[in-house]
């Protein structure tokens, strides 16, 4: 991937890159593991104190055991919600679109 100052995020978002007197810079991506889907919290941030576990979004989805999900990431990412990739953990930091269980 070509590294810019300017990136397009999920929805149109166009995020610039800039020092602090404003100039655009150039800024590599940062390494990504083996994923090769975005995680909820590389898209909206981190909502500090707060873990998956205790969001409204986050299910179980049983079978043999219990793997837990993101509704909101399988919006995104519709028909990849019957692989590991889109499994989360519960005490993953949440994230900024965290919504409090009841």
């Amino acid at each position: 991937m070509e590294h810019d100052s300017e990136r397009t995020l999920m929805g149109g978002v166009v995020m610039k890159n800039l020092d602090m007197f404003g100039n655009e810079v150039e800024v590599p991506d940062p390494p990504r593991g083996k994923r090769k889907t975005l995680t909820m919290q590389e898209m909206y941030g981190v909502t500090e104190g707060r873990t998956c576990g205790e969001c409204v979004h986050c299910y179980g989805y049983r079978q043999s055991r219990v793997w837990y999900k993101c509704e909101l990431w399988l919006k995104f990412f519709p028909g990849h919600g019957h692989s590991a990739a889109s499994d989360i953990r519960l005490k993953n930091p949440a994230c900024g679109k965290f919504e409090e269980a009841e």
